[in-house]
């Protein structure tokens, strides 16, 4: 039989059909399997009408009270069988993920201003997860290529890194501050707008779909800073910060952890300026894939309770 006689049929098989044969094969009655089927008997009539016509052979006859099997279904009975339980199993399994003995690699895409949120994460990977490697990579521009193409697992970062087509989970919200030295003599006294702006300020350009949202606060106050230092990280500018008399508007949660090993201090940012909401994103393609799912929760565990934490 050629192919192009045989796609037609395959084009418009109802799977229900072939549940129907099954049925109909072991009950050798319509009324039986119909009841096993939880069909009508009129249902399971046309059902068998619909199969003569599928295969081309009565398949059963009528003998006595009951129907015989046709030499064609016969035939058909053992590969039915075994394409019927193909499909159940299809059906039945999950892709399993198991930490504690997988060896998969993923990648996570988080700017540096969230990286000092991670380190609970390697706790919780080395104890639930051993053999499990984390690649944090820094987002070069659009979140959205690296996650749709498979090339990244999950992204943490600003909220409005989201757009259609990702999901996006909610984690909390980063909240500003401004950091200096410890002997900075701008600390003595009153802390003022100011004596934040008499000093040059060092800026972050990350290369980050973000928004200067520092520099827009200023400009909605009508106010102006000199940018004396330009770094492509918050770690540089928290570590320029600690050898000049320069100023840095970070998150309070990035710049609490390291302001005592830096020799740091944190005031109020003496402005208004919206706090930064932080989300957790991943492609619908993968939102049900049992690995990425147990990532997505693990970062957001780790990084929810981090956020929480009074600073």
């Amino acid at each position: 039989m050629h192919l192009w006689t045989v796609e037609p049929h395959l084009a418009s098989l109802d799977l229900n059909l072939l549940v129907a044969l099954d049925a109909l094969l072991q009950e050798g009655s319509v009324t039986r399997a119909a009841r096993r089927l939880g069909l009508s008997q009129p249902a399971t009539s046309h059902a068998l009408a619909r199969l003569r016509e599928l295969f081309g052979d009565p398949l059963l006859v009528r003998v006595g009270r009951g129907l015989a099997p046709t030499p064609r279904a016969e035939a058909l009975r053992a590969p039915l069988e075994r394409v019927l339980a193909d499909v159940r199993r299809l059906l039945r399994e999950r892709p399993a993920f198991d930490p504690a003995t997988s060896r998969r690699r993923f990648v996570l895409l988080c700017p540096d201003l969230l990286a000092p949120l991670l380190p609970e994460l390697l706790t919780v990977l080395e104890h639930d997860a051993p053999g499990v490697d984390l690649a944090v990579e820094q987002p070069r521009g659009d979140i959205h290529g690296p996650l749709e193409e498979g090339r990244a697992d999950v992204a943490l970062g600003p909220t409005r890194w989201g757009r259609t087509g990702l999901l996006r989970r909610g984690l909390g919200t980063l909240r500003w501050c401004v950091v200096g030295r410890r002997d900075h003599p701008a600390w003595r006294g009153r802390w003022t707008t100011a004596k934040w702006l008499a000093h040059p300020h060092v800026e972050v350009r990350t290369g980050n779909p973000d928004p200067n949202m520092i520099g827009e606060a200023l400009a909605a106050a009508g106010l102006e800073r000199r940018v004396g230092l330009t770094v492509p990280g918050f770690l540089a500018a928290l570590v320029a910060v600690s050898k000049s008399r320069l100023f840095f508007c970070a998150p309070r949660e990035l710049a609490t952890p390291l302001a005592e090993p830096l020799g740091l201090t944190l005031r109020p940012l003496p402005i208004e300026a919206p706090p930064i909401p932080v989300a957790l994103f991943c492609s619908e393609r993968v939102a049900h894939e049992p690995g990425t799912a147990w990532l997505r929760e693990k970062v957001a565990e780790v990084v929810g309770e981090a956020l929480k934490k009074p600073r």
